[in-house]
């Protein structure tokens, strides 16, 4: 049987780690920047419920400003793509550069910007991410939500068992992987944080920057071999 082989973009360790870069990005704005997530817009507006049910009207803003963020951040990203279509450049490598590019703006801008302007910037980021990757090994694919791979994972599991389906059980483990690795990047910056602080957006900023790096080795290779 012939194996299919995929985009470098779509492979499981590629999606692996996009999905580490999104637990990081969600542990740290909610840590370090006002208990808002960057990517988990679900989360949000649940806690933007919770607080006008309590009239916190103080803390509604951050949760809006990070709402607004990820749709302006995807609008962005749809522009990007559809600039590197017309320039025939990857559109994978030019959103790599993009996140890091606002992650570093986050780096360095830690101490004099507020933490809602921060943590939008974190939704931008985000955003970009969950605009550009949306399949892994040719299926449907979210780096930041996890309801619908816990879903995935429990219904292969049984059609696996049930059934005795092998696409079933490969499918479970791959969705295993990808919730690990979700929950990896998220244990490890509420790790660094109790060491570095908000210093520690350089944790997911260092995965893009070894995504963007076997990304274009893969690329590369690819085009060597054709």
């Amino acid at each position: 049987m012939r194996q299919i082989t995929f985009p470098a973009h779509e492979q499981l360790l590629f999606g692996c780690g996009l999905t580490m870069v999104a637990g990081a990005l969600d542990a740290y704005s909610y840590l370090e920047h006002g208990a808002v997530f960057a990517g988990l817009q679900t989360g949000n507006l649940i806690l933007l419920g919770v607080s006008l049910g309590h009239f916190q009207l103080a803390v509604v803003g951050r949760y809006l400003a990070s709402l607004l963020a990820f749709v302006v951040g995807t609008v962005i990203v749809r522009v990007l793509q559809h600039f590197s279509e017309k320039s025939r450049v990857s559109s994978q490598m030019v959103v790599l550069g993009y996140m890091l590019a606002l992650l570093m703006v986050v780096l360095f801008l830690n101490n004099h910007l507020p933490s809602v302007l921060l943590a939008a910037l974190l939704s931008l980021a985000a955003a970009a991410e969950l605009q550009e990757f949306r399949q892994i090994k040719g299926a449907a694919f979210t780096p930041l939500m996890m309801t619908g791979n816990v879903r995935s994972i429990s219904e292969s599991l049984y059609d696996g068992v049930r059934y005795r389906n092998r696409d079933a059980r490969a499918k479970a483990l791959d969705t295993g992987a990808l919730m690990l690795s979700f929950i990896g990047g998220a244990l490890l910056v509420a790790a660094f944080t109790s060491l570095m602080a908000a210093y520690a957006v350089l944790l997911p900023a260092a995965l893009v920057v070894a995504l963007l790096v076997w990304l274009y080795r893969q690329n590369r290779r690819r085009r060597w071999k054709h």
